[in-house]
């Protein structure tokens, strides 16, 4: 079985202290763990700080590094272990109010010019109305671009569920989104 460039990294990270891979490990997975944390903090300076933690830890635990055995799925992992720690601690808001806080935010193409902002505002609304568990499992699928397995291994729930609560998030969202075209 050929070894993944993360398993490659994780190796020189580990058996060489190579600050090298490390920085390639973080121009790698910044991006994807950075999007992670914010779907579940919902403030992007804290969800910065927090991805920069997940590094961090990497670094001081790298002899650990060469058991794991997806890389991948150890990096979300970590990432999501660190975002619900910082929700845990005392000083903070809870996980719903954070999820109430954020929003979806859209790129304009020019196939999407034909929504509105009165339709974004109805989707942001619709999405803001889900229940917290359904609204983070939502973001994490539709903005951390999750798959329902990853999803349902980052917050410990069966694929079932996470397909569940995504046919919810769907149907609440449609019914409350007037899909109407204008008229010229």
């Amino acid at each position: 079985m050929q070894k993944s460039t993360t398993q490659i990294l994780l190796e020189r990270i580990a058996l060489s202290d190579d600050e090298g891979a490390l920085s390639e490990l973080h121009d790698l997975y910044f991006y994807r763990l950075y999007k992670l944390c914010y779907s579940i903090i919902g403030n992007k300076e804290t969800a910065e700080e927090v991805t920069s933690d997940v590094f961090i830890n990497i670094w001081q635990k790298r002899h650990l590094l060469p058991k794991i055995s997806n890389p991948e799925l150890y990096l979300l992992k970590c990432a999501r272990n660190k975002a619900f720690g910082w929700l845990r601690k005392p000083r903070h808001e809870t996980l719903e109010e954070n999820l109430y806080d954020f929003c979806i935010e859209w790129e304009i193409s020019p196939e999407q010019i034909l929504i509105s902002s009165e339709m974004v505002r109805h989707i942001n609304a619709a999405i803001d109305s889900l229940p917290p568990k359904c609204k983070l499992i939502f973001l994490l699928v539709k903005e951390g671009d999750l798959k329902y397995r990853e999803v349902a291994e980052l917050l410990n729930l069966s694929v079932k569920t996470i397909e569940t609560q995504m046919r919810i998030a769907l149907k609440k969202i449609g019914n409350s989104v007037p899909f109407s075209f204008p008229q010229h």
